[in-house]
């Protein structure tokens, strides 16, 4: 009589593992690969000293600012820092607040999401969207080696908390803006000389972009309340309103993105540094039938491949989806953007869909070389995905060849590489940022990772620009076993279910392996095929091979309810030698 067994690829019963990850969280079966940087191959893994304060960046994207080799960061709970990067990684701290920012005309707070520099005249702003208020600055001391940062004073007129206020005379006529941003989002973002600004509150400009000018003192509100005001030709009128704003900016093409929540829609300025600047209106909840298009700032981000080809073409967000788009309709005939791809948050993982976490996704910068810069040199059109409220801690990507996600929804107990590269396990925290390339004085390169929370937020990261960690390892390897029958019986045959699964990303292959040796030799086993394997060699314990072919920017991955399922047993000789010929007899035996 045949033995029989059948029995799940767990991550306990990995053997060896190379270049990826496995996890079982709820009801999601993740094998992934990893990043090539990690917890042991930094330059600087610190929390204390030169980097203790202005640590706990939870802003996105702008929660940090670089200029050359100065970093500025805007910190949830412990204030606001600036530090040099040194020549060999490490940083040095210039200047650190606890309680950098102004709320009123006596009182200070702690809790910043916003942070945006004027790198023409070395001047810069912080603001929440917790509290009303803002601090302004100047570091022009802090640039060539200097160490003189300068925290301005406290405003003084009428309304000290407003940030802008176009009437002149802070009447508030027109409107003001005195909170920025949404729920860790931030809405500061620099152009040039102009500071623009995503208001928190609602009810005073929704169709409006807000800026102002350091240097001059101007105040202005691009835009007017009928939403027809300063629209570049061709453009629509912008017909919703919009507040709690996430602003990218697009340093490439000079223009603004005011990311709105709940509104069904997004405007861009054009020209967004001169005199003259323009608003392009997007409107996403008139894409055809599918309203749920609208944009939401639970999902938040912007990611521009070829911002200089092809500049109109981008990845944006979209209610309780990702989006690929193209917006050259709004531009020419206001029209609507085209969809040209959809990703749903509930495909990913139904635990973070129904705002269980703000989803984010893509860059700060646009740009696709040069410093500081947050996309993967030489693939530059590879998407990471960033932690939020503890989902996705150790980051992801996007796979828009299969318009998926490969991400651990949690790093909870994963088995992973952790020698290759020296990188030990993978970096996580609870909220993150893009890892931005940055250059020191004498040009030397690094990766610098913040975060807020998790095993590795309130804290800094560098890494060598040799470590290239924001890339994939690329090819992984995975053995499992080693299963038996009772009695140790011959292993004679094997079934995998659910390996079909697997999503494989162009130019990516995968191929399963089977031993029933304990892996001195191996047979390929073919996942197409509907049959089990029937072993050539004779042997009692089964082992399975998972060997990927990947590239830095993408590879295979597993990503399901149910994991793999191994069913193996042993079968009788005859049924192993080709040479026995087998009758089917039709008629009824006979007791």
């Amino acid at each position: 009589m045949s033995k029989f067994k059948s029995t799940n690829i767990v991550k306990g019963d990995i053997i060896s593992i190379t270049g990826a990850g496995q996890t079982d969280y709820d009801t999601y079966r993740h094998i992934l690969p990893v990043f090539k940087g990690g917890h042991d191959n930094v330059t600087v893994d610190s929390a204390s000293g030169d980097y203790d304060g202005g640590d706990r960046v939870i802003g996105f994207p702008n929660g940090i600012e670089i200029d050359d080799d100065l970093i500025f960061t805007a910190g949830w709970g412990d204030g606001f820092a600036v530090r040099r990067l040194n020549n060999d990684g490490t940083l040095t701290k210039i200047y650190h607040d606890a309680n950098f920012l102004y709320r009123d005309t006596t009182s200070t707070y702690n809790h910043m999401n916003s942070v945006a520099i004027d790198k023409v005249n070395k001047k810069g702003v912080v603001m929440s969207n917790n509290v009303s208020g803002y601090t302004t600055f100047d570091y022009s001391g802090c640039v060539d080696g200097g160490t003189t940062f300068v925290k301005d004073a406290r405003p003084t007129h009428t309304n000290p908390t407003d940030f802008i206020d176009p009437s002149g005379t802070n009447s508030r006529a027109d409107g003001y803006v005195r909170r920025v941003g949404n729920y860790y989002s931030s809405g500061l973002v620099a152009a040039g000389e102009w500071i623009y600004a995503g208001e928190t509150d609602s009810n005073r400009h929704y169709r409006r972009a807000a800026r102002r000018n350091l240097r001059t003192g101007a105040q202005e509100f691009i835009g007017n309340s009928s939403g027809t005001g300063d629209i570049k030709t061709g453009s629509p009128t912008i017909d919703r309103s919009g507040w709690k704003f996430t602003l990218f900016y697009d340093e490439v093409n000079d223009r603004v993105f005011y990311f709105a929540f709940y509104s069904g829609s997004f405007f861009v300025v054009y020209d967004a540094s001169t005199a003259n600047p323009e608003l392009v209106w997007c409107d996403l909840a008139d894409v055809g039938s599918q309203t749920g298009y609208q944009s939401s700032s639970t999902e938040m981000g912007l990611h521009i491949p070829d911002p200089s080809s092809a500049p109109n073409r981008m990845w944006v967000a979209g209610y309780e989806r990702l989006l690929d788009i193209d917006i050259t309709p709004c531009l020419t005939t206001g029209l609507q953007p085209t969809v040209y791809n959809t990703i749903l948050t509930s495909d990913i993982d139904s635990t973070v869909s129904g705002g269980n976490n703000h989803f984010r996704f893509g860059t700060k910068y646009q740009k696709t070389s040069g410093t500081p810069m947050d996309k993967v040199p030489g693939y530059t059109d590879m998407i990471h995905i960033h932690p939020d409220r503890g989902y996705f801690e150790a980051g992801g990507w996007i796979d828009t060849d299969n318009n998926k996600v490969s991400a651990f929804t949690k790093r909870l107990s994963i088995t992973e590489d952790t020698t290759t590269g020296s990188r030990g396990r993978s970096i996580d925290t609870d909220y993150g940022q893009p890892m931005i390339l940055m250059e020191s004085a004498n040009g030397s390169k690094y990766w610098i990772h913040t975060g807020y929370s998790g095993n590795d937020g309130h804290k800094f990261h560098t890494y060598a620009e040799s470590v290239k960690p924001m890339e994939l390892i690329g090819s992984w390897e995975i053995v499992y076993g080693t299963y038996t029958l009772e009695n140790s019986a011959n292993v004679d045959l094997v079934f995998l279910s659910n390996v079909d699964l697997f999503t494989i990303p162009s130019g990516c292959s995968l191929t399963i392996y089977v031993s029933n040796d304990n892996g001195s030799t191996w047979e390929t086993y073919d996942a197409a095929s509907t049959t089990a394997h029937l072993f050539n060699s004779t042997g009692t314990q089964l082992r399975i091979k998972l060997s990927a072919s990947g590239q830095p920017n993408k590879a295979p991955y597993f990503t399901g309810t149910d994991g793999i399922i191994a069913s193996f047993s042993s079968v009788h000789s005859a049924a192993k030698d080709a040479s026995i010929k087998f009758k089917i007899n039709r008629k009824r035996l006979r007791h």
